[in-house]
């Protein structure tokens, strides 16, 4: 079974992904363009999964480390013993300390060249902005000693910021996967997590959704990037059929015609609708064509322990 979670959040001024460097005084965000020249802000799939990892940090869940030179480790006992991943025997002895403890192992996958790799059973899309990216600016300042007393010091930096913007992505989880190790060959599962940690570590993972946050120059230009409009369905395939279904117009409104079509055109066991209070400016008829909306809290609340007997 899939948990799908398409989601739309909502930028105020924000640089959240770097882009590669131009030169000179200016700090590029990364962007796509589409056929027609629009550049729209983009967040990578490997920076959101980063984000994911730390905010599960946050949770207080345990997550890997790496040694000085980038190789996967972890700490398995209270003395701070340290356990290279990067060796088969290793792997073999700890696999089953590694997925109880440390929760990136399970849910986001592992590939060790001298020992085994594991897929996934959380993809996710790109972030990327609904609204074209309008050529906005913030600026800072770098400060230099000056040469002798006296002289200024500094230089202006431009840096590129998305404002007031929307932003969609979404969200794939096998939950069959959650706690089981897949053979990539033959498929078959092997139950290294009970019921009840599998249950445990798919709700931290939904609390990491609604608590999700993380990106570039949070230090001056912090912002949330939780999801205020949420579509979770629960469904048999790994099919995002939601993606391309998220729209916000100039004015604030979601695409309604879009969802519904969606909806009606794919199957699935139950779907939920949360919306955030305040943000989109048809909420009101959103919550009057839509069945079982909530608040984003609720509708991710609704998916817990859904990993029990099945």
């Amino acid at each position: 079974m899939f948990l799908n979670i398409a989601y739309i959040t909502k930028v105020n001024v924000a640089s959240l992904n770097g882009g590669e460097g131009t030169g000179g005084n200016v700090t590029v965000m990364k962007k796509i363009a589409n056929a027609k020249g629009d550049e729209f802000a983009y967040v990578s799939g490997q920076a959101l999964r980063r984000y994911m990892k730390e905010t599960l940090l946050q949770l207080g869940a345990r997550i890997t480390e790496v040694d000085e030179k980038g190789e996967p480790t972890f700490r398995i006992d209270d003395a701070g013993k340290t356990v290279d991943l990067n060796n088969l025997k290793n792997w073999n002895t700890h696999k089953e300390t590694a997925f109880k403890k440390f929760v990136d192992l399970d849910l986001f996958g592992y590939m060790f060249p001298k020992a085994t790799r594991r897929w996934s059973p959380i993809k996710v899309t790109p972030l990327i902005s609904i609204l074209p990216y309008k050529g906005e600016y913030d600026y800072l300042t770098r400060k230099q000693k000056p040469k002798k007393d006296g002289d200024k010091s500094g230089n202006i930096v431009q840096v590129e910021i998305d404002t007031m913007n929307f932003m969609r992505g979404n969200i794939m989880v096998n939950t069959a996967h959650i706690g089981n190790e897949v053979d990539e060959y033959s498929y078959e599962v092997s139950e290294i997590l009970n019921e009840e940690e599998r249950v445990e570590r798919l709700n931290i993972f939904l609390d990491a959704v609604k608590n999700f946050n993380g990106g570039a120059k949070q230090a001056r230009n912090l912002e949330d990037i939780s999801p205020k409009f949420v579509v979770i369905a629960e469904q048999k395939t790994g099919n995002p059929f939601l993606l391309n279904s998220l729209d916000v117009d100039s004015e604030g409104n979601i695409n309604i015609e879009n969802i519904k079509e969606a909806i009606e055109d794919n199957s699935f066991e139950r779907l939920t609708i949360g919306i955030s209070k305040g943000i989109f400016n048809n909420e009101d008829e959103i919550k009057s064509t839509f069945e079982n909306v909530t608040t984003v809290n609720k509708a991710i609340e609704h998916y817990k322990d859904m990993l029990k007997s099945k």
